[in-house]
């Protein structure tokens, strides 16, 4: 077929979160009130605002106090803590579940974040308490989101369908879904958007730009961001745009049989309204414990799950921009054989919600390609050249650790003074608050990419695999496979990519040799990793030290492990872990 028409660029944010199959029911609330007026109400999202702000200056003299407690680390003040995480979690809980639309946004950005830091990034207890809010967020009655049907169609949903279930399967930040039944006798999912919401978006943001020009970190101005933030939920609510985007990721990974978009229905789909096909028997993707349950390996899922996202970001430069547990599901893949003569069934992806995408200019997602390449033959000159190209000259050096810590020996102008500063929580030397500014900034271009967005993505995936337990060598070998693909793909056809990515014919010896050698690099990548990782407090502490010296020091040994190891792996793993 032909590729669906380009649908619009959006900017910088999170998007909705949907499911369409939840076994459990999200929680019930009061009423909504009379339909709203237009425009801005700056008394609406004022109190909003100053509920958030109490709770936050409460949360902050709670943790103070802790100090007269007992000293850091001591039993008391351990426990103490752990009972301040979960008193205050549910306090957030509760305010997203009050205020809705774009704080529980904000909560379920932060359920989403423990990508790769663990507890010390965001305590598990704020973790566990706002996942909640992913799917299972306060629901409003059916007749309140039936009017929003009626006005979008002129008729009742239960006129334009053969069945509705009142009861909604799902719900979040700017939606419901409701499982119902076309007089076809199609199950579809149909996703109905808040009728309160535009109008407490509009006065949210209107506070939230006047604290935005006001409020200016370092002396510089950050209040482009609550800009992309407003401009990208406002595109969000016409759901039609979010049709378009769920068609053409459709057509992109259509040779895919580990990846699945559900079918939108068109006829059924408007701005307020959103019908797409029912998913049957779908697994919340980051729960390891159900997956295996369902009969799936987790180690499977993951090689899918990170294979998908890094052709969307390498090959297609068209990234699903909110890809939190809440919108990434698992089934059994269809066909005939699926599973036959194996315990273990074959995953495949579920793709929901696609209100948000971010997008890479053919340039740019070419030239983050060579970076990727670079770092992974741990090329100094090549990795420098594309970090500078991103990051600018004071930061560049650091580019490379945002997308995996083991692209250290691709920065080898990293030192340890560099180290020492990380270990203390502050800035590198010779690094201002202003260039950290400025390297947002130039992440985020408005005339055709979203650097900053698709690095949001991938953080997203990436704490999605750690929950897996998914070993860092497998994701990025992922990652070299498709960047080795997509710097070959810079100018192609949505056709040509699918050729160039198919495993199974239309690939000539270079290209072929290409992915072995990323596949390869990657192996070595993690034998230098396990190596040197207990020697580095001692190669550091020598007079004119680096990552590079010390990956030269043990250069020999590490190559031998590494193709023993890589032999080894084809040998024996599933292909799909291969890559």
């Amino acid at each position: 077929g032909t590729a669906p028409a380009p649908c619009r660029r959006v900017p910088l944010c999170g998007a909705c979160s949907i499911t369409m199959a939840s076994p459990a029911s999200p929680t019930r609330t009061a009423p909504v009130p009379p339909k709203p007026p237009s425009g801005p109400d700056m008394g609406l999202g004022m109190g909003r605002a100053m509920a958030a702000m109490a709770l936050f200056e409460k949360a902050k003299k709670a943790y103070l106090a802790l100090d007269e407690v007992g000293p850091e680390g001591s039993p008391e003040r351990v426990a103490a803590m752990e009972a301040l995480h979960v008193s205050t979690a549910q306090e957030c809980l509760e305010l997203a579940k009050q205020n809705g639309g774009i704080y529980n946004k904000a909560a379920q950005f932060v359920a989403s974040l423990q990508g790769g830091a663990g507890d010390a990034g965001i305590p598990k207890a704020y973790i566990e308490a706002l996942a909640v809010l992913t799917d299972k967020a306060p629901f409003r009655p059916f007749e309140d989101m039936d009017a929003c049907f009626a006005e979008e169609f002129g008729m009742s949903a239960k006129e334009a369908f053969a069945e509705i279930d009142e009861t909604p399967i799902a719900a979040a930040s700017l939606a419901q879904v409701h499982r119902a039944v076309t007089k076809d006798g199609r199950t579809v999912a149909v996703k109905l958007q808040y009728p309160w919401l535009k109008h407490h978006l509009t006065s949210d943001f209107a506070v939230f730009s006047m604290f935005g020009q006001q409020i200016k970190p370092g002396g510089f101005d950050l209040s482009w961001l609550v800009r992309d933030f407003q401009v990208s939920l406002t595109a969000e609510l016409d759901f039609t745009g979010e049709a378009d985007n769920a068609e053409r990721c459709a057509f992109e990974l259509r040779g895919r049989p580990d990846a699945h978009v559900p079918e939108v229905v068109r006829e059924f789909t408007s701005k307020r309204v959103l019908t797409t096909a029912f998913v049957e028997d779908m697994t919340r993707c980051n729960d390891v414990a159900a997956l295996k349950h369902a009969g799936f390996d987790p180690k499977r899922v993951g090689a899918a799950l990170a294979s998908v996202f890094s052709e969307m970001v390498f090959v297609h430069g068209h990234v699903h921009g909110d890809p939190h547990a809440g919108n990434v599901y698992v089934r059994e893949r269809p066909g005939p054989g699926s599973g036959v003569g194996s315990k273990e069934k074959e995953p495949q992806i579920v793709l929901l919600d696609h209100g948000l995408y971010h997008d890479l200019s053919d340039a740019t997602r070419t030239e983050f390609c060579a970076l990727v390449n670079a770092c992974v033959r741990r090329d100094a000159r090549g990795t420098r050249k594309h970090s500078i190209r991103f990051a600018g000259k004071e930061l560049y050096r650091f580019f490379p650790l945002i997308l995996s810590p083991w692209f250290v020996f691709g920065s080898p102008d990293l030192n340890a003074a560099d180290f020492k500063a990380a270990a203390r929580g502050a800035l590198p030397p010779g690094v201002k608050l202003s260039d950290i500014g400025k390297f947002l900034v130039s992440l985020h271009d408005e005339g055709g990419t979203n650097m900053l967005g698709v690095l949001h993505s991938l953080g997203y995936t990436k704490g999605i695999l750690n929950e897996l337990r998914f070993p860092e060598s497998l994701r990025l070998r992922a990652f070299a496979r498709y960047a080795a693909i997509g710097a070959r793909a810079r100018g192609a056809s949505a056709e040509e990519k699918a050729r160039l990515r198919a495993t199974a014919s239309g690939i000539g010896t270079p290209h072929r040799v290409a992915i072995v050698l990323a596949a390869l690099r990657v192996e070595i990548l993690a034998w230098f990793v396990f190596v040197l990782a207990p020697l580095a407090p001692i190669l550091f502490s020598m007079p004119g030290s680096s990552v590079w010296t010390a990956s030269l020091a043990v250069s020999g040994p590490v190559y031998a492990l590494a193709a023993m190891s890589f032999v080894f792996a084809r040998a024996t793993e599933h292909p799909e872990l291969a890559m």
